[in-house]
């Protein structure tokens, strides 16, 4: 469990860290295409995790799910 509270910190760090940037520049350099398959692919662990019912994979899961929405949205202001 320490070692997924770990993961799952490290990783919200990292993906925190990137949406910042993102929103202070007002654009994403991320490729609208990877993109929108992230956000897709975030969405979908997003609602595995609530059916095993495994707190840490939702919390970690929807934190990308946003930063990836996040992403996307200043992909799609290019």
């Amino acid at each position: 469990m320490i070692i997924g509270i770990i993961g799952l910190i490290l990783l919200a760090i990292g993906w925190i860290y990137e949406t910042i940037i993102i929103i202070k520049e007002k654009k994403s350099k991320i490729n609208l295409k990877f993109a929108i398959i992230y956000v897709i692919g975030s969405l979908c662990l997003v609602i595995y995790s609530i059916q095993i019912k495994d707190t840490l994979f939702i919390i970690l899961n929807g934190l990308i799910a946003i930063s990836s929405l996040i992403s996307l949205i200043y992909s799609l202001k290019k």
